[in-house]
């Protein structure tokens, strides 16, 4: 299976609130290949998995292709096991030039799980 297809199937919800701000809710599955060696025993969900999803939700919010331009900064703060909900926030600041600066918390109940901040640009 794609990674694609595993955002897809694992999608509970997506709201775009206005062209600054999109709120994004998912489930993973244990059974998903990404969990398989990441770490046998104790799976989490990789973080280039969880900038995957910022991605991902922009694609789909704004209905076009993005290229990750760069990853500004990143923190993982807690682990994301298999079955849990992760509640994604994003804040988007649209620049010219089809450039996305995006900030964006994940979180696990109220707890958040990791801040990304990056810059997506439309292909």
């Amino acid at each position: 299976m794609s990674l694609y297809n595993d955002l897809k199937n694992s999608e509970i919800s997506m709201l775009k609130k206005n062209h600054t701000h999109i709120n994004a809710v998912f489930c993973f599955k244990k059974e998903l290949d990404l969990f398989k060696g990441h770490f046998p025993g104790n799976p989490i969900l990789p973080g280039i998995f969880q900038i995957e999803m910022v991605k991902y939700s922009l694609e789909k919010s704004f209905d076009t292709c993005l290229s990750i331009k760069s990853v500004k900064k990143t923190k993982f703060s807690n682990l994301i096991h298999p079955g849990e909900t992760v509640c994604l926030d994003i804040m988007i600041d649209k620049k010219e030039n089809s450039l996305f600066s995006v900030k964006a918390i994940l979180r696990v109940s109220d707890t958040i799980a990791g801040k990304i901040n990056m810059i997506l640009i439309a292909k």
